[in-house]
């Protein structure tokens, strides 16, 4: 039974990992967009996929670590 409920917990922080990556990526293309810093696009994707990614590991690491406190 401990073993369902491990997997159950990894499936929850990873759907919890991504859909933090998903809107934060959202968020940083739209911000890009709109400043219009004359980069190009794809340039602005990949850093705003980068951020999103660096930034939903430290989000979701932290609630991680604050959900195991007792």
């Amino acid at each position: 039974m401990h073993g369902i409920r491990s997997i159950r917990s990894i499936r929850y922080w990873i759907l919890q990992y991504l859909l933090a990556s998903v809107t934060m990526f959202a968020i940083l293309v739209a911000v890009d967009l709109i400043g219009g810093a004359g980069a190009k696009l794809a340039d602005g994707i990949w850093m705003s996929l980068a951020w999103a990614l660096a930034a939903s590991a430290i989000f979701i690491g932290a609630r991680y670590k604050q959900s195991r406190k007792p």
